[in-house]
């Protein structure tokens, strides 16, 4: 999903257009991209992770970033989450390649976590997995026969490893950005914009 941040709907810009279309314009691009690049961006990947326990360092430019910046012509700007799965390996914890005896994970931030008794970690060759990173390491569950994956009705999208051994995968950046961050977070950014058109719209302006 692409965060669309367009500044036409946010300040009464027909005004400005009116007067100096052109320096509006300028004004007003130049302030989504600097909003944008830094603390518009900064403000979605704290959103996200506060939602959910990702690493740290995680969300990098490759997996939430900057996909479109404004120009005069086009006042809006877009930032866009990775749509990929995330292994739910990346979540776990108390539990090594080739240890038995089950694996804890814990996706939501401050959540209890959920201890998993037939899962196990394994290490993965390059290309196995859904997410398509260099995390070679994969959460796996061995079924038994006939049994399902609760959630997962259309098996069309999971990766097996073996009849009955599934990788498992949590939440993508882009379905925590889409469903619990998007319309928290763009206020804020949004207010930042409008308060960074205004500086750049009077830095830019002609003097009386």
């Amino acid at each position: 999903m692409s965060v669309t941040v367009d500044l036409r709907d946010v300040l009464e810009l027909d005004d400005f257009l009116a007067a100096v279309p052109d320096i509006t314009r300028k004004a007003a691009s130049q302030s989504i991209n600097s909003v944008i690049r830094g603390p518009g961006l900064a403000e979605y990947r704290k959103g996200i992770s506060d939602q959910v326990d990702f690493p740290s360092g995680y969300l990098n430019n490759d997996r939430i970033g900057v996909t479109q910046l404004a120009t005069p012509t086009r006042l809006e700007g877009r930032i866009t989450g990775r749509q990929r799965a995330t292994s739910l390996a990346r979540f776990s914890s108390g539990a090594t390649v080739g240890s038995k005896g089950g694996v804890s994970v814990r996706v939501k931030k401050g959540g209890g976590g959920k201890f998993m008794r037939k899962a196990f970690l394994v290490r993965l060759r390059a290309g196995t997995a859904l997410d398509n990173d260099s995390f070679n390491v994969g959460l796996a569950l061995r079924l038994a026969p006939g049994q399902t994956v609760i959630g997962k009705r259309d098996s069309s999208n999971m990766v097996r490893l073996d009849a009955n051994v599934v990788l498992l995968y949590g939440p993508s950046v882009d379905q925590i950005l889409r469903n619990d961050v998007a319309e928290s977070a763009t206020p804020a950014v949004v207010d930042s914009i409008a308060t960074e058109f205004f500086r750049n719209f009077q830095r830019l302006a002609p003097r009386a």
